[in-house]
């Protein structure tokens, strides 16, 4: 009974601690060695895939005499003549350099192209319109600039000259600076 009144008042005697197995660290060292078992075939079966496909590729280019990959030539730049039709005009948006590389004038007529395609709902004068690039040669006599710099012009149209103006403010361009709205008949 004494007992009994002591547990209650102190809770259950404290037993002495029994033995619970190796320590934490030590528990693993079977975990670890099963995981580098696994992982030994797997590394090997990574390298030999490495080796044969790179022999593969190798022999590939030998049996059929194909050079190695080269990058495509891009196709070259499409040039239009500018129309002169009395009464019209086009939106010059570039006056280019004759020694700008190729693929950026490439990337700016892509752009306005898309650009027109965006803004077209704004005007629909601008429905089907898309960009073109003429040469020095092959637009309208009023429109060359003396500047002999400027080789290349990113230009759409025609429109109706008096339509042309409001076309730059729908293309959301500032007219006479990046959207020029020229008549090509003077």
């Amino acid at each position: 009974m004494l007992l009994r009144v002591h547990e209650l008042a102190y809770g259950p005697p404290v037993q002495s601690a029994r033995y619970a197995g190796p320590p934490m660290f030590a528990r693993g060292r079977k975990r670890r060695t099963l995981v580098l078992w696994a992982a030994v075939p797997l590394v090997v079966g990574i390298g030999i895939g490495v080796l044969i496909g790179g022999s593969l590729q190798s022999r590939s280019h030998q049996n059929t005499g194909a050079s190695p990959t080269t990058s495509p030539v891009p196709d070259q730049l499409e040039y239009t003549d500018m129309p002169c039709d009395p009464g019209s005009s086009v939106l010059v948006l570039h006056s280019l350099e004759g020694a700008m590389p190729e693929a950026d004038v490439r990337v700016l007529v892509d752009y306005e192209t898309m650009w027109v395609e965006h803004r077209e709902s704004a005007n629909p004068a601008l429905r089907g319109q898309s960009a073109f690039l003429s040469r020095r040669d092959d637009v309208c006599p009023v429109i060359v600039p003396e500047d002999t710099r400027f080789t290349q012009f990113i230009w759409i149209g025609p429109f109706p000259s008096e339509t042309a103006p409001a076309l730059c403010e729908a293309l959301l361009k500032v007219t006479g600076k990046n959207c020029i709205p020229a008549p090509v008949v003077r």
